[in-house]
């Protein structure tokens, strides 16, 4: 069920995309991961992928059962008071229909946005006109729910890496350009973007832009200046969390516990950190 509280935070969500200033869409993994950006002053989030693949313990790519991903963003919109996206890959389907079903389970947990690539697990992209299904399926539902989500739509044209920097350019536009036609209202080009191609996706794209924080896209400041609308952490927090958790199992297995005891964030802190 759609509530009035989800359409507020909708309305919030969509209007942040056209502001005239860059915010930072923190990517939580669970309920844990979104109370602590919401706590640090973070105004929306959204899931990340992978990172959500991980802590149900698979790889990224569609690999974790969709009920998980539901229950994921259910626990998410139950405990944090701001905007949550999901991020839905290529939908967990290959319908738009299935599509468009998929979306209305997360919309009915509290989910007002979503993220929706055309990159497929062998490095190439979806046919043009099959993808732009799945977003008119999404703008439907829009009318459908009475409900004005943010479809973020994404080419994986940088992240695969298809071809020189002119032909990702002009892929990545003209992907950009008939995703917004679709009916989306963000264009994500994750990868690693020359600044110089940033501000040319921003000024002929003509909608707002999404862009991956990478080492290459890592400037805000510059992003910023560059009329970046939103910019997206991805799975880096997830995995520098997990990285942190297997050196600590590795060292644990060998006797070693220095990793485990010796932090400051104990008992009672982390009681009161997330007692609210």
């Amino acid at each position: 069920m759609i509530t009035d509280t989800q359409r507020e935070l909708a309305k919030k969500f969509m209007d942040m995309h056209h502001a005239q200033k860059m915010f930072i869409l923190a990517n939580a993994w669970d309920a844990g991961s979104a109370y602590i950006f919401q706590k640090e002053g973070f105004a929306a989030l959204g899931t990340t992928s992978q990172g959500t693949a991980l802590s149900y313990g698979y790889a990224d790519g569609q690999n974790m059962p969709f009920d998980d991903l539901v229950y994921c963003v259910e626990s998410m919109t139950k405990r944090v008071a701001v905007p949550v996206s999901a991020d839905i890959e290529r939908g967990f389907a290959d319908d738009a229909e299935k599509v468009k079903e998929n979306a209305l389970r997360l919309l009915e947990v509290g989910a007002v946005g979503f993220n929706i690539e055309d990159g497929r697990q062998d490095k190439t992209l979806d046919e043009l006109p099959f993808f732009l299904e799945k977003i008119k399926a999404l703008a439907s539902l829009k009318k459908e729910c009475n409900l004005d989500f943010v479809i973020n739509a994404r080419t994986c044209t940088y992240w695969h890496n298809i071809g020189d920097e002119e032909y990702k350019l002009k892929i990545a536009l003209e992907r950009g350009k008939a995703f917004k036609e679709a009916g989306a209202d963000c264009i994500f080009y994750p990868g690693a973007v020359p600044l110089e191609s940033v501000k040319t996706l921003v000024k002929e794209t003509e909608a707002p832009v999404n862009i991956l924080l990478t080492p290459a896209t890592c400037d805000l400041k510059a992003l910023a200046d560059a009329g970046v609308r939103r910019l997206s952490i991805g799975s880096g927090p997830a995995r520098s969390t997990y990285n942190h958790v297997i050196a600590m199992a590795q060292e644990l297995k060998k006797g070693e516990t220095e990793r485990i005891l010796k932090h400051s964030f104990v008992y009672a802190e982390a009681n009161t950190y997330f007692n609210n």
